[in-house]
């Protein structure tokens, strides 16, 4: 975040229960509205209307806001669906959220438990084997271009497959199926399997 100097409050209100948004006017010129904890309110003193804010408590005051708005948007980002650690952070610093507030903020979400990358990437697996008749090697590749850790995917397929959710010897006997009522010959049925994540021992 970018130095801002000082300023004085001009305005305080609530925002929620536990919130409070501070208006200062910077010595800069213009003002910047911030919404903190009331915790951090009380720490620096509860500064009022008129109170100047040197540009230690300032900058205090601006990173937790920062924190706490990128916290805020991570929880409407996740209500909408799944997301990883990765795609999190991404659609955060598109927001205009610092890096570091951004990643804060999304192992805040992880420390709730709001994302599971472990269940995330097992979810996935299972779906690529079952409706696009993918292999393990596919599912893998697949998983760590979306951000999941390699470690992640690999065993979202083995616990996938150990608890009978994939089958793998079934998905390939399905993509074979299919290939062959679309007329391909072996040599193609071969292609398509390396394709589709099936090594030649498969």
């Amino acid at each position: 975040m970018k130095e801002i100097g000082s300023g004085v409050v001009s305005a305080v209100k609530r925002a929620g229960k536990d919130a409070l948004t501070l208006t200062v006017a910077l010595d800069a010129g213009g003002e910047r509205r911030l919404t903190v904890p009331a915790s951090l309110y009380e720490r620096i003193g509860s500064p009022g209307v008129g109170t100047v804010l040197s540009d230690t408590a300032l900058s205090e005051l601006s990173l937790e806001a920062e924190y706490l708005y990128a916290c805020r948007s991570a929880i409407r980002i996740l209500e909408y669906g799944d997301n990883n650690a990765r795609t999190l952070r991404d659609k955060l610093a598109r927001k205009g959220i610092s890096r570091e507030a951004a990643q804060a903020a999304v192992e805040k979400m992880v420390s709730l438990g709001y994302i599971r990358e472990g269940e995330q990437a097992r979810r996935l697996a299972v779906g690529y084997a079952r409706r696009n008749l993918w292999g393990e090697r596919k599912i893998v590749s697949a998983l760590t271009a979306k951000g999941y850790s390699r470690a992640d995917a690999e065993t979202a397929v083995r616990e996938a497959e150990s608890e009978g959710e994939i089958d793998f010897s079934e998905v390939r006997r399905s993509l074979v199926k299919r290939c062959r009522a679309r007329g391909m010959d072996d040599e193609k049925i071969r292609a398509t399997l390396w394709r589709y994540g099936f090594g030649h021992e498969d």
